[in-house]
């Protein structure tokens, strides 16, 4: 039976759960940065008081205080996509740049940026549905970046890209890169922002050569 246009299908609805736990998580988020603004180290209830969330929720996204505090401080230092590339820019070079100031930042805290990772783990196993309850912090600078290519790539290419930049950008790459592959600090980033160029130029690459073969074979097809 086809899906009427007034019925959601099942994806518009994961969609739309999805972007509400990404709105009660950044409600949180936003309550804790303004608490700390206003000179307070809140706890999870308290900031669930001042988000207008349940505190049994709020836990679901924040299990302890020290998870809270390690990523509101995180998210309140990051740069603005704005100040780093603008539509327009080079996406290449934009992507190296968004996954340097994003890398640094985690970096520059390595004790935070491991007790993030061990919240989030935290949070999953807890969480019996084994929802994704994550900030997504990267996406923010990955979204518009890879979406400025519209034109370009096709929208199962972007969201692939996506999903790839996602591996090289944030805590995970890091520890990986850290931790396993013993780089540098210094390494540990000019790695990650290679990696994103790297994909973005692949996508692109990719997309040339695809479009050169439909050149090619169109060509032959409309040959006498």
């Amino acid at each position: 039976m086809p899906i009427s246009k007034s019925s959601p299908s099942s994806g518009d609805g994961d969609q739309g759960r999805d972007n509400q736990k990404r709105r009660t998580r950044q409600a949180l988020v936003d309550a804790a940065i303004a608490l700390r603004d206003e000179g307070h180290n809140p706890t999870v209830a308290q900031v669930a008081e001042r988000a207008m969330v349940s505190r049994a929720t709020a836990y679901r996204y924040f299990p302890s205080t020290e998870a809270l505090i390690s990523e509101t401080a995180a998210d309140r230092d990051m740069t603005p996509l704005e100040q780093i590339w603008r539509p327009g820019d080079d996406p290449v070079k934009g992507i190296g740049l968004a996954a340097n100031a994003l890398n640094k930042l985690l970096i520059d805290d390595e004790i935070g940026l491991h007790v993030m990772v061990r919240s989030f783990m935290t949070v999953w196993l807890e969480n019996e549905s084994r929802e994704a309850l994550r900030p997504g912090r990267r996406m923010s600078y990955i979204e518009p970046i890879v979406d400025s290519l519209k034109d370009v790539l096709s929208p199962r290419a972007r969201k692939r890209l996506k999903q790839a930049l996602s591996i090289v950008m944030g805590t995970e790459a890091l520890i990986a890169v850290r931790d396993i592959s013993r780089a540098s600090v210094a390494e540990s980033l000019d790695a990650a922002a290679w990696a994103a160029r790297a994909l973005v130029r692949q996508a692109l690459a990719e997309d040339e050569e695809a479009r050169r073969k439909r050149n090619a074979s169109s060509a032959r097809s409309s040959a006498p």
